[in-house]
């Protein structure tokens, strides 16, 4: 894998597209989760897919770390930094959405996830890396 620096200029572009990428299947997600709920009057309980904790783990994941590998393949620099601030971005995108009406997260519970979707969007963003340098130098 070739060097990149830690820091560099921020591609927004990638970073725009990761994000759309994210919304995309965060909400897709999120519909699966409550398409999966009982309805109220079928006499069944639980919570569908939200109880299935295989499913959540999976799910978790790739909806940082897909994004993830677009950035890095996108940006052809830093794929660390631009994790990082695709990170910061879907924690923006998805905490309007997550609160209940009239509450708002802790600032503690925002740099948390901040730190968490970092770490995983950059985990993508560096396969994403790799593989764009794999493609342009097939040899390796």
């Amino acid at each position: 894998m070739a060097f990149h620096p830690f820091i560099s200029k921020p591609n927004n572009h990638a970073i725009a597209m990761a994000t759309l990428a994210y919304g995309i299947i965060y909400f897709i997600f999120i519909a699966a989760l409550n398409a999966s709920l009982p309805q109220s009057n079928s006499g069944i309980t639980g919570y569908g897919l939200w109880d299935n904790d295989i499913f959540m783990t999976i799910c978790g994941v790739l909806q940082y770390v897909l994004p993830g590998l677009l950035v890095g393949y996108l940006a052809k620099k830093s794929p660390m930094m631009h994790g990082y601030l695709l990170g910061i971005a879907t924690t923006a995108l998805t905490y309007p959405y997550g609160a209940a009406p009239g509450q708002f997260p802790t600032t503690y519970i925002v740099l948390y996830t901040c730190f968490v979707a970092g770490v995983w969007c950059s985990l993508g963003a560096i396969i994403g890396d790799h593989v764009r340098s794999l493609k342009a130098n097939p040899e390796n």
